[in-house]
């Protein structure tokens, strides 16, 4: 798979913003997102094609959160690209001192995948949570 997940930039906004009108959910406040924006991680192929924030404490706990993926990109691939992203981003709060990061979802085809690659699920919505080995 030729994907590259990098740190989200400004210039993201301009996909972003319309992932999340094309999903008819509300845009989030950048004041209620992680480093103004700017705490979380993109995966892109040709082009961008979904985000994810970190959030962190001043405990060894973190929490992914706000995804968002181009509803048009309808590729077989779609799930397996979350899932590193979501990889990727959980290695990323272990980087920083998390022990342990946590997320919730509602999405069948998400917490599946979180199950395949040893994320502990439960409840409505799915918590997912996984722990630094």
């Amino acid at each position: 798979m030729d994907i590259n997940i990098r740190k989200i930039d400004e210039n993201d906004y301009k996909y972003i913003n319309k992932w999340w009108l094309e999903s008819d959910l509300p845009i989030p406040e950048f004041r209620f997102l992680p480093e103004n924006g700017l705490g979380g991680l993109i995966v892109e192929k040709e082009k961008p094609i979904a985000a994810v924030y970190i959030y962190t404490t001043n405990s060894k706990l973190g929490y992914i959160d706000f995804l968002i993926a181009d509803p048009n990109y309808r590729e077989k691939d779609r799930y397996d690209i979350i899932i590193e992203l979501f990889k990727t981003c959980t290695q990323e709060a272990f980087n920083i001192g998390c022990e342990s990061v946590w997320a919730q979802s509602s999405i069948e085809g998400v917490t599946k995948r979180a199950k395949e690659i040893g994320w502990t699920t439960w409840g409505k919505p799915q918590t997912i949570i996984t722990y630094k080995k």
